[in-house]
């Protein structure tokens, strides 16, 4: 389930013109964005002496529930389904098929490798990371 914001900033979304006009090369653009990967504004944070400060603060937020891989996941199908990515046919080309796969199978991929994270976090156990900015407080990652 979507949280109440991105629900809110998503609902501004409920249709890509391109997607209409040029299904080939919509696909591809979302796939290729996709590959990339989005890149969440805080990964430049830095308090002076973490260099890996988001990833820690990302594997907290994650333990704790507060955004999960699984958020992404329902995120990304909430869009897919929305913008019907499954149900184009017509417009695609070979590689468009392709992207298409690609986009439409991805959160079906991060709901694996998150399971896979968890259950090699459980082995390892909780570990404590200090965190600056709660004067150097531990907490379980």
């Amino acid at each position: 389930m979507t949280t109440p914001y991105f629900t809110h900033r998503i609902t501004c979304f409920p249709s890509i013109k391109l997607l209409a006009v040029d299904p080939n090369r919509a696909m591809l653009a979302i796939a290729d964005m996709m590959r990339k990967k989005i890149t969440m504004p805080a990964h430049l944070m830095y308090d002076g002496k973490d260099p890996d400060l988001f990833e820690h603060f990302s594997g907290v937020a994650q333990r704790l529930g507060v955004y999960t891989a699984d958020d992404y996941a329902d995120i990304l199908e909430f869009l897919i389904g929305r913008w019907k990515l499954e149900k184009i046919e017509g417009g695609l080309n070979g590689e468009g098929r392709n992207a298409q796969d690609f986009v439409c199978g991805l959160a079906r991929r991060i709901r694996k490798l998150q399971e896979r994270a968890v259950e090699r976090a459980n082995k390892l156990g909780p570990r404590g990371l200090k965190f600056s900015w709660i004067f150097n407080n531990e907490v379980a990652l």
